[in-house]
């Protein structure tokens, strides 16, 4: 867990927002290697182990790919619309295998969701059930397949203005989504920003 993202992650129990406390017990330069975070609303805790932050209590689901599956990095960054760097990227499924090929093309934080445990420095891993411990419009963008489309719902929240997700195919779109490109495996969809209300003083 990077400490630069703790600012970033929220309970994910069914609650208002609440920010998480940290308790450190090892660390490394900037990457928390065990420690704990606490909800100060509901109490609930979730353990840092070896680097991976822990938000559910079920037997992860980690896939491994196999050598050679690995996703085309600069076709990824071009369907995330990553011409600029920075920000985060959630990767799930076999998206996730391409953290460090895609940071290679272009600085970003990679958010690994139920993935095989990395030490790379441009990468988190976290383990989560069906919401994500983030605060609303925090990702830049996402790219998940297999099980870690069960939390395409949450991204509607959690992308913010502008940023892209990309999903196989055959799985529902978001509301506040518009497709920019689709083939038979996948498509990309642009996040849209939902239209203000403008109010107006009664005479």
């Amino acid at each position: 867990m990077l400490l630069t993202l703790v600012d970033s992650l929220r309970c994910p129990a069914p609650h208002e927002a609440s920010s998480l406390v940290l308790s450190v017990e090892s660390w490394t330069g900037p990457r928390i290697v065990e420690g704990l975070l606490g909800c100060p609303r509901c109490h609930a805790r979730y353990p840092i182990h070896r680097g991976t932050a822990h938000f559910t209590s079920r037997p992860a689901s980690v896939r491994r790919e196999p050598a050679g599956d690995l996703p085309d990095a600069i076709r990824l960054a071009a369907q995330l619309g990553l011409t600029e760097p920075g920000g985060v990227i959630l990767l799930a499924g076999r998206y996730s295998s391409a953290h460090d090929a895609l940071a290679s093309v272009i600085d970003v934080t990679c958010l690994l969701v139920d993935a095989a445990e990395s030490t790379s420095p441009s990468a988190v891993n976290i383990l989560v059930a069906d919401r994500l411990p983030l605060l609303d419009r925090v990702l830049r963008g996402a790219a998940l397949e297999g099980e870690g489309t069960r939390l395409i719902p949450e991204l509607e929240r959690c992308v913010r203005s502008g940023g892209r997700i990309v999903a196989p195919i055959s799985t529902q779109r978001l509301s506040n989504a518009r497709v920019v490109a689709e083939d038979a495996h996948e498509w990309v969809a642009e996040v849209v920003s939902q239209p203000t209300i403008q109010l107006q003083k009664a005479r």
